[in-house]
């Protein structure tokens, strides 16, 4: 749809054009640029005719050409008024857009640090709970490894093998004159067993109508478990 400079401008055009047409064919010349003013000065154009045409441009002017040209002018300075602010809008974003990313940077150091600090920070909780767990275990470890605990240890481990290769027999006749290790072998032998042994002696007192058992030790511990 056409607006309402358009609209004016074909008028002028219009306007013009029978201006032109008319001033052509009143100083019979072929076309506009021929129209010289000796074309005008001719006898046969009158004051009056030459009256009418200033009239009509005149009016065609100050009418419709200055007031479209008034509009356009407007138009143009709003246009530059619209570029320039449009620069400086520009220029503000620009502007805005480094600040932004300052900031953004600001805060990815700062989250940086935050992170290196508290790394820094819990590594060396970490570290202290690990030396403290160390020198813990480490005392523990001297505690249970101590030379008196190991001597004892090992002494009541080997009192303790030294009282499992004690035997003791029930149950064997006593006689004035005998030789317990052989009387001892010979009742191991009647249960298919022939170990090593020694220390072979009666427990208790002698009394008349008691038969007191045989102590013997095993020289060999594994012979304890067969």
């Amino acid at each position: 749809m056409p607006t309402l400079a358009d609209r004016t401008l074909k008028l002028v055009k219009e306007g013009r054009d029978d201006i032109m047409k008319d001033i052509i064919k009143q100083t019979k010349v072929s076309g506009n640029s021929e129209i010289t003013c000796e074309a005008l000065f001719s006898r046969n154009i009158t004051k009056e005719t030459l009256c009418y045409w200033v009239y009509d441009l005149c009016r065609l002017v100050n009418e419709e050409a200055i007031p479209l040209m008034e509009d356009a002018a407007a138009s143009l300075n709003q246009l530059d008024e619209l570029r320039a602010q449009n620069r400086d809008d520009q220029k503000t974003i620009i502007t805005l857009q480094s600040e932004v990313i300052g900031k953004r940077d600001e805060e990815i150091r700062v989250m940086k640090e935050s992170l290196k600090s508290t790394v820094k920070s819990e590594m060396k909780s970490y570290a202290s709970a690990v030396t403290k767990s160390c020198n813990a275990i480490t005392k523990s470890c001297s505690d249970i490894l101590a030379p008196k605990r190991i001597c004892s240890a090992i002494q009541t481990g080997a009192e303790s093998a030294e009282r499992r290769k004690n035997v003791i027999i029930y149950g064997v006749m006593e006689k004035a004159d005998e030789d317990l290790p052989t009387l001892v072998e010979s009742v191991l032998a009647e249960v298919g067993e022939k170990p090593l042994i020694r220390d072979c002696c009666r427990v208790g007192f002698k009394k008349p109508d008691s038969i007191r058992p045989v102590k013997f030790t095993l020289t060999l511990s594994q012979d304890t478990y067969s």
